[in-house]
């Protein structure tokens, strides 16, 4: 039996029990455990025989799995609820939210998608005493922006943010001012552009970890079965592919950092180098 740690919520690494590689911590006033575990089950009984097992395990040594905020993923279709050791069911859901990320079944990014959009106009809103106030230089606005909402929304689409810039110079489509000129007068980046720089940035931080190491295991995982008839969906390998292409880089540019970094960078008009 294999299990992964992924991520805790309660850092649990720090004495005693260890299983099939992973340590645990007892918590000295909680005795039950949280977070995302990772069990690799290719059919439906295999994976409640593990978190069965996994179950008993705890129970040894004092600590108990919650059933009731326990859920799981199948990208298989018709799964049905696996049923832990004290005969109660695990929920089954097609998306759920962990650590402030939208996890679907089928792999989707839609959700997440919407929840960074929502999350930017919030961000937005709380900083129109700034971003919409005439007393204030474009270029204060940019960096409001840039640091405020621009960090929370690198993934959407255009008309998004050039909406909340346009807001913030007191224009509108009405007055015909181009999309470029926009972005100039508040010395921000295109969003496309920023989201590439931190797909890179991620893919070469993980390039550079262990062969062995779990990110790099995840990131060149190969999944046996056919993928569905039709025009098959975007994987995140393929939009790397093409993100390699358009910044003229190579995985094997990722070994230096420092060289990774300066390669891949859609900097700021406000930040960029004459």
């Amino acid at each position: 039996m294999r299990l992964r740690r992924v991520f805790t919520l309660e850092r649990i690494i720090r004495i005693g029990l260890l299983y099939d590689g992973v340590l645990l911590k007892e918590g000295s006033h909680r005795r039950d455990i949280k977070g995302a575990y990772q069990f690799s089950g290719g059919e439906q009984k295999e994976l409640q025989d593990k978190l069965q097992n996994w179950q008993k395990v705890l129970a040894e040594n004092g600590l108990r799995l919650n059933a009731k905020e326990t859920k799981f993923l199948s990208s298989k279709e018709g799964t049905e609820s696996i049923v832990d050791g004290r005969g109660e069911a695990i929920e089954k859901f097609q998306d759920f939210r962990y650590l402030w990320s939208d996890l679907a079944a089928n792999g989707s990014v839609g959700q997440a998608v919407k929840s960074r959009l929502n999350a930017a106009w919030m961000n937005w809103r709380e900083s129109t005493g700034i971003l919409c106030d005439r007393r204030c230089s474009r270029t204060l606005k940019g960096k409001a922006y840039r640091t405020v909402v621009g960090s929370t929304m690198l993934y959407g689409s255009e008309c998004w943010p050039m909406r909340m810039l346009r807001w913030a110079c007191g224009w509108t489509r009405v007055d015909r001012v181009r999309n470029e000129d926009v972005r100039t007068a508040i010395q921000t980046a295109l969003v496309q552009l920023k989201m590439r720089e931190q797909r890179l940035r991620w893919f070469g931080h993980v390039l550079r970890r262990p062969q062995s190491h779990l990110m790099r295991e995840a990131m060149e995982f190969e999944v046996q079965d056919k993928r569905p008839r039709g025009a098959p969906e975007k994987r995140w390998r393929d939009v790397i592919k093409k993100d390699l292409a358009e910044a003229e880089v190579t995985a094997e540019d990722a070994v230096d950092r420092m060289k990774w970094s300066r390669l891949t960078k859609a900097a700021d008009p406000a930040t960029a180098r004459v």
